[in-house]
C-alpha cells in the first residue's frame, strides 16, 4: 500500500465488497462448504435492504 492508497482510505472509509448474487442452492461463497441459503443469505438480504433503504431515504431536491 503506498502512501497515497492509504490516504484516500483514510478519506474516502473503506470500501464497499459488492454483494455476491448466487442461487440458494449454490456452495455459500465463504467456502464453509454449506449450502448459500444455510450460510450467508439471511445477511446478505439484510445487507441488500438496508442499501436499498438508505438510497430511498436520501432528500428530495425539488421544488417544495
Amino acid at each position: 500500500m503506498t502512501i497515497l492508497d492509504g490516504l484516500k482510505r483514510l478519506l474516502v472509509g473503506p470500501e464497499q465488497q459488492p454483494i455476491p448474487t448466487l442461487g440458494r442452492n449454490e456452495q455459500c461463497w465463504c467456502g464453509s462448504g454449506k449450502k448459500y441459503k444455510a450460510c450467508h443469505l439471511a445477511a446478505d438480504d439484510r445487507k441488500r435492504m438496508a442499501q436499498r433503504s438508505a438510497a430511498s431515504a436520501s432528500p428530495q431536491k425539488g421544488m417544495f
